[in-house]
């Protein structure tokens, strides 16, 4: 079912540069048939660019898809090519070519042709950062290309179920906010009196979990909220007091009637400061030497951070999340993960909101098992590791 569902995988995509019609030599025209004969044969995706006027910079505004300075992408899944109209420079930052690649579970990318250089260093730049191997070919196809390519350790690009989405080949376990402000009693939760003995449950079981985490040989990743106000701008956690509100504040400046003349005092807006204790993690929750850690300067880990980077570095395809608060920087980041093309796997039992919030809590995970992840309890994650072909360290394929 799986492979009837999504496309499969490529491995390589082969972009060809078409220019205009007047341009297009008889050379370059044979030359291009060829890499697309090739390319078809071994199931590769080809992408032709015809490039279109442009303003002076690279294509970054808003017009309309298919305008003179706008970027079109017109499909052929038959050939598995695809089509893109746009500005040499601009196509891999303002077209969806890289949902395209990894859809279709791209690694390489192939440019034939000569390409301008202002396209070449934006290529070399934004799409090495996302972990693709580049190469540059100028002549015909050769066969060699594709000789030294092993591909046998590659992850599938579908994991189609929990024993595959927890694999230690395949799974990162990022803990969020697992911090004295929010988990500790001397914390800013703690001395709110408001109780958190759901935060407290959350963080014990998250504790085995870790240690299972580390003996399966997870790669695990550390995510620390880090606030203040050198991060400080609309979408930025500042607390903004809401007289008669479920809680005594909201988070943002957008959530907030910022005409309204209260202000909380100083020391008592922001939680999590650059260098404090109740920034630190919270006992048996602290890195070892081995381990990522993340600082975070909004509700999600992915914003304005090194995170996708690390994780499409380390051959990350799914994550196994786990953290505080469940309807906040939890979710968030759940989100912000699936929409960046990584599995998610929720450990419903080690992510807590502090008790008042509890039905949030809940609605949140009934929100994220039906449009974003597997939702399971800490054990069933921790027996699937225990088994002995995750020990082996064996691949599940779609079936």
């Amino acid at each position: 079912m799986t492979r009837s569902i999504f496309p499969p995988a490529a491995d390589t995509a082969v972009f060809i540069l078409c220019g205009s019609a007047q341009d297009a030599s008889l050379q370059d025209g044979w030359r291009q048939d060829g890499w697309r004969q090739a390319a078809g044969e071994r199931g590769w995706l080809i992408l032709d660019l015809h490039e279109v006027a442009a303003p002076d910079g690279p294509w970054c505004g808003p017009a309309a898809p298919g305008q003179p300075n706008g970027c079109r992408v017109v499909p052929d899944m038959d050939a598995r090519r695809f089509v893109i109209h746009g500005d040499a420079a601009g196509v891999y930052l303002v077209s969806c070519v890289d949902l395209l690649l990894r859809t279709h579970g791209v690694s390489r990318l192939l440019f034939t042709g000569s390409w301008n250089p202002e396209f070449r260093r934006t290529l070399d730049t934004f799409a090495g950062l996302q972990g693709y191997a580049i190469e540059w070919r100028t002549g015909p196809f050769d066969d060699r290309i594709d000789q030294a390519r092993d591909l046998s350790d590659r992850p599938p690009t579908v994991l189609p179920d929990l024993a595959a989405r927890v694999s230690p080949r395949h799974a990162a376990l990022v803990l969020i906010d697992f911090q004295n402000d929010f988990c500790a009693d001397a914390g800013a939760t703690g001395r709110s009196g408001q109780p958190m003995t759901m935060i407290k449950a959350a963080v014990e079981r998250t504790r085995d979990l870790l240690a299972a985490a580390r003996k399966a040989g997870l790669c695990i990743v550390h995510v620390r909220a880090e606030y203040g106000e050198a991060f400080r701008s609309i979408g930025s956690p500042y607390r903004f007091p809401t007289p008669g509100g479920r809680e005594p504040a909201v988070w943002t400046a957008s959530a907030a009637d910022l005409s309204q003349v209260d202000r909380f005092a100083n020391t008592a807006v922001e939680v999590c400061l650059s260098g404090s204790w109740g920034a630190e993690f919270v006992d048996g929750m602290e890195p070892q030497a081995d381990e990522a850690v993340i600082a975070k300067h909004r509700f999600g880990a992915f914003a304005d951070t090194g995170l996708d980077r690390l994780l499409r570095a380390r051959g990350i395809s799914s994550l196994i999340v786990a953290g505080v608060t469940t309807n906040c920087c939890v979710e968030t980041t759940a989100r912000e993960a699936v929409m960046r093309g990584f599995h998610l796997v929720v450990a419903e039992d080690c992510v807590a909101v502090k008790d008042h919030l509890a039905d949030l809590h809940r609605a949140t995970l009934e929100s994220l098992g039906l449009y974003f992840g597997l939702v399971r309890p800490s054990d069933v994650i921790m027996a699937q590791w225990a088994q002995s072909e995750f020990a082996k360290g064996t691949v599940l394929s779609p079936a």
